[in-house]
C-alpha cells in the first residue's frame, strides 16, 4: 500500500518565489532519498495528489517530470508513477562495536597546523574537498538579495556598538526555531556568538580550569580537542557505543575521576554521524545531575537532519536544573564566512559566559547578525533548509555508492541521516597519514581520522564531507579507493574472515565493522 501519510503532509508556501512544483519535487525527492517513499511504491495518481496538496493537475505533472528527468520516479503506463529502484541507498550489512576501551590523555595537541593547512590546501584550483565541515556554496544569487534587503534595513544599525549577546530580533528568532525542535527558551537566555568555535570556547574557559579533568566522546571534533588541549586540561575520552557515548564507563569515570565537564555532540555526531536516543539522552542528564557535573552540549549539524521531526529533543530541553549549556550555529547550513552562532545558557551561568563574550569580542558582527536575521524571517531559512536537505541526500547517496564501488569490502561507513560526514573505518596497519598525503597530490583533501581522538590516539579511519557535486565524490572516492586498495595490499595478509562473521546490523543509521581499539595513553 502507498505510504500516504507522509504525502499528504506537503504544505506550499504560495508566497514563496519558488514554483509550487518545485516544492513539490522538493518535498518528495526527500520522502525517496530517506527511505520514507521505497523503491518501487506507487505514487498518488496526478488528479489525487492535485486535489489533496489543492494545485491543478498541470502542476503535479510538473513535479512528476523533474522527479522523473531526475531518474528518482519512472512511469508505467496504464499503472502511474513508481519510485525508482535505482535511487535506494546501500545497504551493506555492519555494526558499531569497537572495543570499549577509555583514552586517558593528560596533554594534548591543537588542531591549528591542521586547520591552517586545509584551508591553504583549498586555495589551489581543482581540489575536491572532503575535509570542511560545511555544505556546499549554493543559491548565490538569492543569498545576495536576501542580504542586500538585510543591509538596506539595518544601516542604524551598523555603525555603532551592539548588545554584546546579540540583537533582540534574531534571538527572538532562535527561540522560536529551538521551540520547534522541543527546546523553551527565551530571548534573555542566549548568546548570539562568532560561529559555535566561539561558544565552544567561551562555555569551555567558564568551567574548567588547567588541570581538570574533562569527558569526552571518541572519536569527537578535533576543534574542541584544540581548545581543551590550549586549556591545559586532561581528557578522557569516553568510547562511543552504536547508542552514543558508553553510559557504563561514563559512570565509572565520573565516579573515579570526578571530572568538571561532559562534551557531547547528541545530534548528527561530527564525526560519526550518531544520533542519540532520547532515553539514552535522559539517562546521560542523569548521570550528570547525580554526580553534579555539567554538561555541554554541541549541536552544530542538528538543522540538517534528514528527518521531517526531531529524532529526540536535545538534553538542554530535558534540563531542569541549569546543569547543561546548548550550543549551535548558523555556519554549517548558511554562508560558513558569516560566523554566527548561539549558545543557550540557563540560570546563574549565563552572566559569567556573557561577560566573558564581552572581554574576546564586545559583540558578533550586526552585518552578519543582520543578514541571518532576515533569512529567519518570512520562511526563507526553512525553505533554503529544505532545498538543502533535499541536495545532501542526493550527495550522500552518491557517496556510497561510490564507497561501494571503489572501496575493499574490509572498509566500512556510517551511514548518518542528516549532517555532512560519513565516517569510514579502514583496516588495522593503513596508513591513513601516507593516503592522506598521496590524496593531496591527486587534489584530494580528506580528514584524517586520528585528529579526532585525543593524542591522536585511534583507529585508522577517514571523515569524508559528502557535501560536494556529484562528479567530485564519484572522482574524489574513486581515488581514495585506490589509495586504499593499494595501501592494503602492504598490510601483512590477515586471515579471512567467515561469512558468519560478517557485520550485523544493529542499528538504521550507523555501519562500521569491528573499529579497533582505543588505546590507554
Amino acid at each position: 500500500m502507498t505510504n500516504y501519510q507522509f504525502i499528504m503532509k506537503i504544505i506550499l508556501n504560495r508566497h514563496s518565489s519558488q514554483p509550487l512544483y518545485l516544492q513539490i519535487r522538493d518535498y518528495l525527492s526527500r520522502l525517496i532519498q530517506s527511505s520514507k517513499l521505497a523503491p518501487g511504491e506507487k505514487l498518488p495518481s496526478i488528479r489525487n495528489l492535485a486535489a489533496s496538496v489543492g494545485v491543478n493537475k498541470l502542476t503535479i505533472i510538473e513535479a512528476y517530470g523533474v522527479l522523473a528527468a531526475d531518474g528518482l520516479i519512472q512511469s508505467r503506463p496504464g499503472a502511474g508513477y513508481f519510485v525508482s529502484s535505482a535511487v535506494s541507498s546501500p545497504q551493506r550489512q555492519s555494526h558499531f562495536a569497537p572495543t570499549q576501551k577509555v583514552t586517558i590523555s593528560e596533554t594534548g595537541e591543537t588542531f591549528c597546523e591542521q586547520i591552517m593547512a586545509a584551508l591553504q590546501a583549498q586555495q589551489q584550483k581543482e581540489i575536491i574537498n572532503f575535509s570542511s565541515g560545511f555544505p556546499l556554496t549554493q543559491e548565490l544569487e538569492n543569498f545576495q538579495r536576501i542580504a542586500k534587503r538585510a543591509i538596506a534595513n539595518s544601516t542604524d544599525t551598523l555603525f555603532r556598538y551592539d548588545l554584546p549577546q546579540g540583537q533582540l530580533v534574531l534571538r527572538q528568532q532562535i527561540a522560536q526555531m529551538l521551540l520547534n525542535q522541543g527546546l523553551e527558551v527565551s530571548p534573555e537566555e542566549i548568546i548570539v556568538t562568532n560561529g559555535s568555535e566561539q561558544g565552544l570556547s567561551l562555555a569551555m574557559r567558564y568551567y574548567l580550569q588547567a588541570g581538570d579533568w574533562v569527558i569526552v566522546e571518541t572519536p569527537t571534533y578535533h576543534g574542541a580537542l584544540g581548545i581543551l588541549a590550549n586549556l591545559g586540561v586532561k581528557v578522557i575520552g569516553i568510547p562511543m557505543t552504536a547508542e552514543g557515548m558508553n553510559l557504563e564507563l561514563l559512570e565509572q569515570y565520573l565516579c573515579s575521576h570526578r571530572p568538571k565537564l561532559i562534551y557531547t555532540i547528541s545530534t548528527l555526531h561530527n564525526p560519526t554521524g550518531i544520533t542519540t536516543s532520547q532515553a539514552h539522552r535522559q539517562k546521560l542528564l542523569a548521570l550528570a545531575q547525580q554526580y553534579e557535573c555539567p554538561i555541554l552540549e554541541d549541536n552544530a549539524y542538528e538543522a540538517l537532519n534528514f528527518e521531517f521531526e526531531p529524532v529526540a529533543a536535545p538534553i538542554k530541553a530535558l534540563d531542569r536544573s541549569d546543569i547543561v549549556t546548548y550550543i549551535s550555529t548558523f555556519s554549517k547550513t548558511l554562508m560558513p564566512g558569516l560566523r554566527v552562532g548561539y549558545t543557550v545558557v540557563t540560570g546563574k551561568h549565563y552572566q559569567p559566559i556573557l561577560e566573558q563574550k564581552i572581554l574576546q569580542d564586545l559583540h558578533s558582527s550586526t552585518v552578519s547578525q543582520a543578514i541571518v536575521s532576515e533569512f529567519l524571517a518570512g520562511g526563507h531559512y526553512r525553505r533554503y533548509l529544505n532545498r538543502l536537505r533535499t541536495n545532501h541526500l542526493q550527495s550522500r547517496n552518491a557517496m556510497l555508492q561510490a564507497l561501494e564501488r571503489y572501496f575493499p569490502a574490509q572498509a566500512s561507513w556510517t551511514i548518518p541521516q542528516g549532517g555532512l560526514f560519513l565516517w569510514v573505518h579502514l583496516p588495522e596497519g593503513i596508513s591513513v597519514q601516507a593516503i592522506c598525503r598521496e590524496a593531496l597530490s591527486c587534489k584530494i583533501l580528506v580528514a584524517s581520522g586520528t585528529a579526532f581522538f585525543p593524542n591522536h590516539q585511534g583507529y585508522p579511519a577517514l571523515r569524508l564531507n559528502f557535501s560536494n557535486s556529484l562528479a567530485d565524490i564519484d572522482r574524489g572516492v574513486a581515488v581514495l579507493g585506490e589509495l586504499v586498495q593499494k595501501y592494503l595490499a602492504a598490510v601483512v595478509p590477515q586471515p579471512s574472515r567467515a561469512i558468519s562473521d560478517r557485520p550485523l546490523e544493529i542499528a538504521s543509521n550507523v555501519r562500521v565493522p569491528n573499529l579497533g581499539m582505543l588505546t590507554k595513553n
